[in-house]
């Protein structure tokens, strides 16, 4: 086994983490205040890939009049409507497979090879990440991307291999969140 390999381990959800970012929980609440630092830097180091599928980009979504309603319910309300318009892929196929970078940095999308990046997303741009099951029972995530400030934005859709994929992208991309603005 090389060096890199040894440094990479394998998870169940199909992702592939650095073990030097690995992190471990505690349930001891009383934790040093440099352990909380070290705990907040093991995070923002942490670079964290999944591969999934690629279904397409809702354009120009405009959520101003979501004090009426929950926005999550809303944004998947846009994603299926546009699936069911043929705006945006229902199923997933193997040259829609793309590797999601999670770090600090905000989300990456490159082609299978690592060789040619697709999207990039800074962290300050996401607006919302949400894990949904789809009509056909497809577990999915919706990337909300857009500027602070504006209320035009996009949903990048992703098909992931499974729920528990699903949602520990969206805790990798929640935690760092968290430890961000814990640092600041």
């Amino acid at each position: 086994m090389s060096k890199k390999q040894s440094k990479m381990k394998l998870l169940q959800n199909g992702s592939r983490e650095s073990i030097n970012s690995h992190l471990t929980g505690s349930s001891n609440e009383s934790l040093s205040l440099k352990d909380d630092k070290d705990k907040v830097d093991k995070i923002l180091l942490q670079r964290v890939h999944f591969q999934v599928y690629y279904l397409g980009v809702v354009q120009k979504i405009n959520m101003t009049n979501s004090k009426n309603r929950d926005t999550e319910p809303q944004l998947v309300d846009i994603v299926e409507e546009s699936q069911i318009e043929g705006k945006l892929q229902v199923a997933a196929n193997e040259e829609n497979r793309v590797l999601m970078f999670v770090s600090r940095h905000g989300i990456k999308v490159m082609d299978t090879s690592g060789q040619e990046v697709l999207h990039r997303h800074p962290l300050h741009t996401i607006a919302q990440l949400i894990q949904y099951t789809d009509g056909s029972g497809h577990q999915n995530i919706a990337v909300k991307v857009g500027q602070v400030g504006k209320h035009l934005y996009q949903c990048y859709v992703f098909q992931c291999h499974t729920k528990d994929q699903a949602r520990n992208i969206c805790d990798c991309v929640r935690r760092i969140f968290d430890a961000i603005t814990t640092k600041s």
